[in-house]
């Protein structure tokens, strides 16, 4: 009862204070009240309206859900840059789990390819993309630094913590699903716009994500990356892997985007751009 108690306050807080529900604070905790309430009796999914006025298919069972339904905008410091610097291209959403992120960033872009291994994420993904009439790509595989097959966690339904599994063991259940680099994925591939930003969720697997797609960075250079900095992950290798093809490596403060050369705060979204695109930010 305690730790319930305990992780209900620590959500009512984070609703509270998150600077995007300025002026519904009030809406948003009983928004909080209704979501817990719904998803223990009707069990049903719901559709909500998301920032920027498209249909999302919340989902009881999901967090991405939750945080659609309790933030106006969820990661908005992040979501509000990305999309100050988008101005159509594609969006590669690598680990896109529901298509969330696409969502958040469908009006600014031309066109989206989302990359999901779990089966259930993935139908969702497709499912909000079709509400919304977007013929965005959505493909069932994991994004790695070779190809073949691995082990992917499955922890139930569009778990957003599952893992890649290579390099541990893990107590949870596993599937194997194929993996690609997206090098490999754009071999064949003719573009049709440039690739203006790639988002990076993939509970620790960011670097070999990114060694996949060296090629990619060195020839068509994108305009942006985000990619989710863990504890677990080694971030030197991050910023040598983006230094070896002449990107930084920056996180958002207070006073604007700021080079990353050493150690940083972990458990955030760091960002890359090319070197020469850097003091235009």
């Amino acid at each position: 009862m305690l730790e319930l108690f305990q992780n209900v306050r620590y959500v009512l807080r984070s609703i509270w204070t998150d600077a995007s529900n300025r002026g519904q604070r009030g809406k948003r905790v009983l928004v909080f009240v209704g979501w817990q309430l719904w998803k223990r009796v009707i069990q049903l999914p719901i559709i909500v309206s998301t920032y920027n006025g498209f249909r999302f298919v919340a989902y009881p069972d999901s967090d991405v859900s939750a945080a659609l339904l309790y933030y106006r905008l969820p990661d908005m410091q992040e979501i509000e840059f990305l999309r100050a610097h988008l101005n159509g291209g594609i969006l590669l959403d690598v680990g896109a789990n529901v298509g969330s992120v696409s969502l958040l960033l469908a009006d600014k872009v031309e066109h989206a390819i989302l990359f999901e291994p779990n089966p259930v994420a993935a139908a969702r993904a497709r499912e909000n993309m079709m509400i919304n009439q977007l013929p965005f790509e959505v493909h069932e595989f994991a994004i790695s630094d070779v190809q073949g097959t691995v082990g992917f966690e499955d922890a139930g339904g569009a778990n957003t913590c599952n893992r890649t599994v290579v390099g541990f063991e893990t107590t949870i259940p596993t599937r194997t699903v194929r993996r690609i680099t997206i090098d490999e994925f754009f071999r064949d591939r003719e573009f049709t716009s440039e690739i203006s930003v790639i988002k990076i969720d993939v509970e620790g697997h960011e670097n070999a994500v990114i060694r996949g797609m060296s090629h990619l960075l060195q020839h068509k250079r994108p305009r942006l990356i985000m990619f989710e900095y863990l504890q677990r992950t080694n971030l030197s290798e991050a910023l040598s892997t983006f230094e070896a093809v002449g990107y930084v490596t920056f996180e958002l403060t207070p006073l604007g985007p700021s080079e990353v050369k050493a150690s940083v705060r972990p458990l955030q979204n760091l960002f890359a751009c090319p070197r020469e695109s850097f003091p235009l930010l």
